[in-house]
């Protein structure tokens, strides 16, 4: 059993005991309570029928008197009462005499009852004072009933005053018990749990003074749930291990002690060996640090041989660029030689187009001027015809005034178309001479305009005989170009492998300077080892005196 459960028993032994004294003094507390209630609850009803009785008594003699409805109501409602209270009251006796009073009062208030009713039915008023004084008979027996119940209330308190004081002297000896059986059973499970704590004290004391022969019984069993069992069966093992481990470290202190002699005849010879090295070393960097410093030299020569491939191929690299402009420069050139070009034949075609327009319109003029003539012809025709027309009305006198006036309106009308034909043929003769100088200008328009596309075909072959030189120019510093690139590079990789050269040889220098000095630093090393290995043999004695203190 685990020391919980134990310890949980201990603590739940007087903890159930006390709840089972305390269930039993409740329950008997309860049983005392109810029954003193329905003993109360008895003695009250009694007093309350004993009342209805005498308030049943005063509504007979009240109604006798004065037979009203609202008085028949009441006595009614009085009655009711009165025999609800009497059956309840019945239910609840329980001596042979109470019962006994009760079927009495019972059979007399029935009859009573009966009576009574038969009266009010009958309205007889006689009667019903006859009944009220009647009544005597029922509260008499009441009376006795309400004397023997006080004579059994007072057998029951005194009943319950003896369960009292039975309960009070039973727990006070279920107390006595409580404590007697958790006394004992605590000393039972303590006793189990501290003896063989104490076993394991006083050997722990024995272990405290070097003393690992003891033993401390059999090993438990390891199904066992109990705590103390697992611990002992711990601490059997502990000392066991114990006892192997000093064993153990006794042996390993033997061992360690003539390993100790050995290192330190070996450290001898490797301090010995450590000071040739070192002295090897030195030299070896000595001689490092002058290749390094010459490597150096050379590397600082391929640097500045670089710088100047460096120029060299910017410049190329620039050269190379003004040829890529130049060359798209003549590309552009042709291009918009080309375009002029085409300009230029549009131009001369719409030359052609003006002066076939122009031919046209000189046609166009030259049939205005005709048109014109043949109107100056029949203005000065009008013009005759009026004046004929005019020697006529003459002639006819009064009878050809008015003819006269007409003839002289077209007579007027033939000099405006004159006039109007001569303003014509200034104009048309203007037109012809606009339109000669037209034809001429347009006829040297189209003749330069041929010569610009002869002169801009020339062009065009010039440009082409540029393209060609400059495209060739351009070939050959591209090619500079990338021989310069590439021989850059080379001297880029000669001068990058010089440099590792240099920094594999200073770094070899700088190696061969820290093997030296950690040669050195392994000497310092060795000779402190071998006095911290001196002070381990130290140990290793002081070690074996404090085991000689442990028996095994």
């Amino acid at each position: 059993m685990r020391i919980k459960n134990r310890l949980t028993i201990i603590g739940l032994i007087p903890l159930i005991l006390s709840m089972l004294i305390i269930g039993y003094i409740v329950s008997q507390l309860i049983d005392m309570h109810a029954s003193a209630k329905d003993d109360v609850d008895t003695l009250v009803r009694t007093e309350q029928l004993k009342g209805d009785m005498v308030a049943l008594q005063q509504t007979l003699s009240y109604y006798a008197s004065t037979p009203s409805e609202e008085n028949r109501q009441i006595l009614e409602n009085a009655m009711k009462t009165t025999t609800t209270r009497v059956d309840t009251l019945k239910k609840r006796m329980v001596t042979t005499e109470q019962k006994r009073y009760m079927n009495t009062l019972e059979i007399k208030y029935t009859e009573l009852k009966n009576k009574t009713e038969k009266a009010i039915e009958e309205r007889n008023p006689a009667e019903i004072r006859r009944q009220s004084s009647r009544i005597s008979g029922p509260l008499n027996d009441l009376y006795l009933l309400n004397i023997e119940t006080n004579e059994w209330y007072d057998g029951i308190l005194e009943a319950n005053k003896q369960k009292i004081t039975f309960t009070i002297w039973t727990t006070l000896i279920g107390f006595v018990i409580v404590v007697i059986v958790s006394v004992t059973s605590s000393a039972i499970l303590t006793r189990r749990i501290t003896k063989p704590i104490n076993k394991m004290v006083r050997n722990a004391q024995r272990m405290a003074e070097g003393d690992l022969t003891g033993n401390i019984g059999e090993i438990q069993d390891k199904k066992s749930k109990f705590e103390v069992d697992h611990l002992q069966t711990a601490f059997h093992h502990m000392m066991l291990n114990l006892r192997e481990t000093v064993q153990s470290v006794q042996i390993a202190g033997d061992n360690l002690e003539a390993f100790t002699h050995e290192v330190r005849s070996q450290m001898t010879n490797l301090a010995e060996s450590a000071s040739q090295v070192a002295v090897s070393t030195e030299e070896l960097a000595k001689g490092s640090q002058s290749i390094s410093e010459d490597i150096q030299s050379t590397a600082s020569l391929m640097a500045t041989m670089g710088d100047e491939f460096s120029k060299n191929v910017k410049q190329s690299t620039a050269s190379a660029a003004d040829g890529r402009l130049a060359l798209a420069s003549v590309d552009h050139g042709r291009t918009s030689l080309q375009k002029q070009q085409g300009y230029a034949k549009s131009i001369s075609e719409s030359s052609d187009v003006i002066l076939q327009a122009v031919e046209s319109f000189a046609t166009y003029t030259a049939k205005i001027e005709q048109s014109s003539h043949a109107v100056r012809d029949i203005a000065e025709q009008t013009n005759l015809l009026a004046l004929n027309a005019a020697i006529e009305a003459a002639r006819a006198g009064e009878a050809g005034r008015g003819f006269s006036v007409v003839a002289e309106e077209v007579r007027k009308l033939a000099e405006d178309s004159a006039v109007a034909t001569e303003g014509i043929n200034r104009m048309v003769g203007n037109i012809q001479k606009g339109v000669t100088g037209i034809m001429e200008a347009s006829r040297k328009g189209q003749e330069l305009s041929i010569q610009q596309v002869t002169s801009m075909t020339v062009t065009e072959d010039a440009f082409q005989e540029i393209s060609v030189k400059v495209s060739a120019i351009h070939e050959s510093l591209e090619v500079l170009e990338h021989d310069m690139n590439a021989s850059h590079e080379r001297t880029e990789e000669v001068a990058s492998a010089i440099e590792n050269i240099s920094a594999i040889t200073e770094e070899t220098a700088a190696g061969t300077e820290e093997i030296s000095s950690s040669t050195e630093e392994q000497l310092r090393y060795f000779e402190h080892m071998t006095k911290r290995i001196e002070q381990l043999n130290e140990m290793t004695e002081e070690m074996k005196r404090k085991l000689e203190r442990f028996t095994l």
